[in-house]
């Protein structure tokens, strides 16, 4: 099992591989061969549920392989992505998030671009709680706002985690040099949320880019976004777009191909830490002189 990825990229790979083997026969041909619904094969070949081994064994004999290696191989596939992990006892959150955060789990390089507020992967727990909680305009201890806080710090723990192994995945975030001005959760919480982006940046596969607000126009204004790729798979990026009203999971090469540009286009314009401390301590200054500035 440690030769294979983690859930998402194994049950995104099985998906690709079931659905190719069909080819043209038939969906529901072999959904009635394998008594099962329609429903049932579609959401397998689409990647919506995981399928059991068994009963991968069975549907791949079915297509005619009989090379024990290779049915091995997928069953293989099939345990690895069941694993049970944290976030799928997340019952409350978004199916498209909680997909979201398994790829995140795999990716070997996490990108995104933020002109509101910090990326979820660089936020401190205090900043999280005071952004998350005006939203809804609830109070930070509100039930629903601590969950959505908890599952943003368990992401963090699990990139941290990732971050001191021997593997590292790199991280590679532009932000808009005005999200760092903007005094979310008043100025004890930011300059203490400033701090821990130093903290990060120090990290030799992190890099923290500012957008500077003199460039002007330039590609991110189209909206914020975070952007997986995944050396396992150079055929698949994954694309997610948060919004008030839903999230949005994108893995279609037409599409996340768009993003890529767009990702390089807002790195090559400041990729150096130095430049990412010289915002940083512009914004603790004005912090520190604002008297109006709360906290």
């Amino acid at each position: 099992m440690s030769d294979f990825p983690g859930p998402a990229l194994s049950r995104q790979r099985l998906a690709t591989y079931l659905r190719n083997l069909r080819g043209a026969k038939p969906a529901a041909d072999v959904a009635r061969a394998m008594h099962w619904s329609l429903s049932k094969l579609n959401r397998i070949e689409n990647n919506k549920v995981t399928i059991q081994p068994l009963e991968v064994r069975a549907l791949v004999q079915h297509y005619g392989i009989q090379d024990p290696d290779e049915i091995e191989r997928l069953v293989q596939l099939s345990l690895a992505s069941r694993q049970r992990m944290w976030w799928r006892e997340e019952h409350s959150v978004d199916e498209d998030y909680l997909n979201f955060i398994a790829f995140e789990n795999d990716a070997s390089h996490m990108y995104g671009y933020q002109v509101s507020y910090l990326p979820g992967l660089l936020q401190t727990r205090a900043y999280a709680e005071a952004l998350t909680a005006s939203v809804p305009r609830k109070p930070p201890q509100e039930p629903r706002v601590q969950e959505v806080v908890d599952i943003r710090m368990k992401r963090q723990e699990s990139l941290m985690q990732r971050l001191a192994g021997d593997n590292p995945p790199g991280l590679s975030q532009a932000i808009d040099e005005a999200v760092l001005l903007r005094a979310i959760g008043g100025r004890e919480v930011m300059l203490e949320q400033l701090e821990h982006l130093l903290e990060l940046s120090r990290f030799p596969t992190v890099t923290l880019a500012v957008v500077p607000l003199a460039l002007g126009a330039h590609p991110g204004l189209g909206g914020p976004f975070e952007l997986l790729t995944f050396s396992e798979d150079d055929d698949l990026d994954v694309v997610f777009i948060e919004t008030p009203a839903s999230d949005f999971l994108i893995t279609d090469e037409e599409h996340t191909s768009t993003f890529r540009q767009i990702m390089n286009s807002l790195l090559a314009t400041d990729s150096r830490r130095d430049s990412l401390e010289r915002a940083v301590a512009r914004a603790r200054d004005t912090f520190l002189s604002d008297a109006r500035i709360g906290g």
